[in-house]
């Protein structure tokens, strides 16, 4: 199986910031994968004096198997008038087409002409909420379906777990890259053994691998070790909240790596209670914007029917009746204060307005 990548170039103003009208594309993530598949020596140095070359026993060195490398600038407009202008004249024959950080335009060009080199596939990993948008994704997924690419855009890559039986099943199976997947051997309540059989795409797996070795099952492997290795190696996706995955896109990462300990009973917490911070600690989970508007509506709702049947209505017996978060009940009377509905004296929150008539029903005649 042959890959294809693309990457965006390493230049010398990488982290300076873009004018007004371009964006800039990172090159550390695709060092770090292509690395991995090349199993590059020194590509690792976290571990320091301690280092045990823990991925040398694998002896995965898939160099020959990447048909070429094609860069393209870091820095790009946001549009682009003629991205066909920046593809290259020929692509190598490939299997798999795998681009990391490019400018969509660029990827949307370039896709048919990749399936006519032989692409049956392609991945575009999503280690922030702005490496690709909805819209391109959306597009490219009509032009693979037209052509009979299959297409995947795991976000983060290390979520990547494609169908059974798939090209794309295929290509993590073959290269070992994808959702960690991570074989304990245990012995009297320890762990001798932690065998990657999938590493996410930069390498981190094999560093956390090698530090459960030794560990108990019983220790809180979950944070002193998947954790804390993870965030030290460190992990290059994005803290910044994504909407589309209401989480972080490096927490997704890292509770993919927590999934390796399931066999262990090491089960995550719910994810709508709680999430991991870079030193392993767990900390109340973030609410999105959605479920904060929610919130508010249904506070302002069981106000308004406490107030229908009251006329006035004690804040803390509201509270402690309803357990409405403070934020989502005060927003609640906030809003209806400005709407003239309420008035609040202290503690006392009073009726000054008769609520509106419940709208009647479609179709409904309200004269019979």
């Amino acid at each position: 199986m042959k890959i294809l990548l693309l990457r965006s170039e390493r230049t010398a103003h990488e982290g300076h910031p873009p004018d007004p009208y371009s964006q800039e594309f990172r090159s550390a993530f695709a060092d770090r994968v292509i690395a991995n598949l090349r199993s590059e020596p020194g590509q690792c140095s976290v571990c320091g004096p301690d280092c045990i070359a823990c991925r040398r026993d694998y002896d995965r060195r898939f160099g020959a198997h990447i048909a070429g490398i094609v860069a393209f600038p870091s820095r790009l407009p946001f549009l682009i008038e003629r991205p066909a202008d920046l593809l290259p004249p020929r692509l190598p024959a490939h299997d798999v087409l795998l681009a990391i950080n490019i400018h969509e335009q660029i990827f949307l060009a370039l896709l048919e002409r990749a399936h006519l080199a032989g692409a049956r596939a392609a991945i575009v990993p999503l280690e922030s909420r702005d490496w690709f948008s909805r819209g391109a994704q959306e597009e490219a997924q009509r032009v693979a379906a037209k052509i009979g690419m299959e297409l995947a855009f795991p976000k983060p890559f290390c979520a990547f777990d494609p169908p059974r039986g798939s090209l794309l099943d295929m290509f993590r199976r073959t290269f070992h890259i994808g959702k960690p997947e991570v074989r304990l051997e245990i012995s009297e309540g320890r762990i001798v053994r932690a065998h990657v059989e999938t590493s996410a795409a930069c390498g981190a797996t094999y560093y956390v691998a090698r530090w459960l070795v030794g560990r108990r099952t019983d220790e809180d492997l979950r944070h002193d070790v998947v954790a804390r290795r993870l965030h030290s190696y460190p992990c290059t996706a994005s803290m910044a909240w994504d909407e589309d995955l209401g989480d972080t896109v490096m927490h997704v990462s890292s509770e993919a790596h927590c999934a390796i300990l399931d066999p262990l009973g090491h089960r995550p917490p719910d994810r709508m209670e709680s999430v991991l911070t870079p030193l392993g600690r767990s900390i109340p989970r973030p609410r999105t914007p959605q479920e904060n508007l929610r919130l508010v509506q249904q506070a302002r709702d069981a106000l308004l029917a406490d107030l229908d049947a009251q006329g006035t209505v004690s804040l803390t017996a509201f509270r402690r009746s309803h357990r409405f978060p403070p934020a989502a009940a005060h927003t609640a009377i906030l809003l209806l204060k400005k709407e003239g509905i309420v008035a609040r004296d202290g503690d006392s929150i009073t009726l000054v307005r008769p609520l509106p008539p419940p709208a009647p029903l479609a179709g409904h005649d309200n004269s019979k």
